[in-house]
């Protein structure tokens, strides 16, 4: 009970959002931050700026985001926003551990 209402209050959240900004557009610029800064050829330099970015970006997010539509029956941009959401928490992760 407790972790279906955390998942209906974060949908929710997402979904009364005022942004201007899709889902593919946060999509977009964190895969090219970590194509560019966390992929085989990476350094110290560029993890640290892209765990940096990451955290704009997820901030951004959350507060920017567009999705169309309600949570009344499936919505592939509500499914899509909570996948990227996944994505920005994983990407950190992934170039803390690079690093």
């Amino acid at each position: 009970e407790q972790a279906e209402k955390e998942a209906v209050d974060f949908f929710e959240k997402l979904l009364s959002n005022n942004g201007d900004k899709s889902v593919d557009h946060f999509h977009k610029i964190l895969g090219k931050i970590m194509w560019e800064k966390c992929g085989m050829s990476r350094n110290k330099h560029g993890l640290k700026s892209a765990i940096s970015e990451i955290i704009h970006l997820r901030k951004e997010f959350y507060r920017n985001v567009k999705i169309p539509g309600s949570n009344s029956g499936y919505n592939e941009e509500l499914a899509k926003a909570g996948r990227v959401a996944d994505f920005l928490e994983l990407a950190e992760l992934f170039a803390r551990d690079a690093l």
